[in-house]
């Protein structure tokens, strides 16, 4: 595994701390119910689950500014939430956790997407998905466009979260980087297959396996079919850097100076891999902007998405929890945090 000098990965970890990050996407509501089963329905063959703890948490883009919290980064997000009671628990979620809620904005139309997990005895058995996927206003898409110009001097990247709800469009996606491309900022797309040709001329695009099969119209079954359908990627999009997620076995970065890095996994358990994702764009986007190069940036989210995935549930990882495991696996010895 890459090896990052002791003082420099220090710096990336302080960096972090004083930068700030725009998410926009499809944010959305994570319900979780919490039970145990004894007994299966006397009116149909499935396990009747007995309530114990319920919670809501941020999902979807959420998910990705949660992440970042963790990390120390200050986070404004941008999308779009329902008129049900349901929307007003995600913005009290938000200011809770002092994340500024006027750039969401309300659509009559569409509710806000929930994802409910019923989880019993750590396993979970059942999710219920809420979600309307037809495509925002041009009205809402223009809000969210004046938010990311009125940002923009405050921002230093921004992330577009996509889980192919309706936020995100090709209009959406020309804008922002029509605006960030003047500006120096950087962009990052966690993509979905529908949407996968719209992002043009975006910094770095983080596929998982199939997302990148499905972008590059290839087949994937074996380590050449990835490097041929991440240079495709890479070309066809006209974007810097391609980080392909692949499960166990870690990532691969084909980076912009072409250059192709690949990092085993650093998970010791897995548990859950709900939001790893998340992590992943996270991590590596606020390394990259606190100094880290882009193999360096690897590196750490690859650790990050080691951590979370050993987690039940979309989880985050706490900054000093994470420059600890860094410190000690990859600068080769350990160092207090400040």
């Amino acid at each position: 595994m890459l090896k990052i000098e002791g003082e420099k990965l220090i710096q990336i970890f302080e960096n972090m701390k004083s930068k700030t990050i725009m998410v926009i996407g499809d944010i959305m509501l994570d319900h979780y119910i919490w039970g145990k089963v004894d007994r299966i329905s006397p009116e149909a063959p499935v396990p009747v689950v007995e309530v114990k703890e319920e919670k809501f948490k941020l999902g979807g883009a959420g998910n990705v500014a949660n992440n970042l919290l963790s990390l120390g980064a200050r986070v404004l997000v941008g999308g779009v939430k329902g008129t049900d009671p349901q929307g007003d628990i995600l913005l009290d979620i938000l200011r809770e956790s002092n994340i500024p809620t006027a750039q969401i904005f309300t659509s009559p139309h569409k509710g806000t997407i929930v994802k409910t997990r019923i989880i019993a005895h750590t396993q979970q058995i059942a999710r219920i998905d809420k979600e309307d996927r037809t495509l925002i206003s041009d009205d809402l898409r223009g809000q969210l466009v004046s938010a990311v110009k009125a940002s923009i001097d405050v921002i230093d990247a921004i992330i577009i979260s996509d889980y192919a709800k309706g936020v995100v469009s090709r209009e959406l996606i020309e804008e922002i980087v029509s605006i960030t491309k003047d500006n120096g900022v950087l962009v990052c797309v966690d993509p979905k297959e529908r949407n996968f040709s719209f992002y043009n001329r975006v910094n770095v695009i983080t596929p998982n396996t199939k997302e990148l099969s499905f972008g590059a119209g290839i087949k994937i079954e074996d380590e050449q079919d990835i490097i041929e359908a991440a240079h495709r990627v890479k070309s066809m999009l006209n974007c810097d850097m391609v980080l392909v997620t692949r499960g166990e076995h870690g990532m691969s970065l084909f980076d912009n100076n072409g250059e192709t890095i690949d990092i085993p996994t650093t998970a010791r358990a897995v548990f859950d891999v709900t939001g790893a994702g998340d992590t992943v764009i996270s991590c590596f986007t606020l390394a990259l902007v606190s100094g880290a190069t882009p193999q360096e940036a690897a590196v750490i989210s690859n650790i990050a998405a080691g951590l979370v995935v050993a987690e039940v549930g979309a989880a985050s990882v706490p900054w000093k929890k994470l420059y600890s495991v860094c410190m000690e696996d990859i600068s080769g010895h350990s160092t207090h945090p400040a």
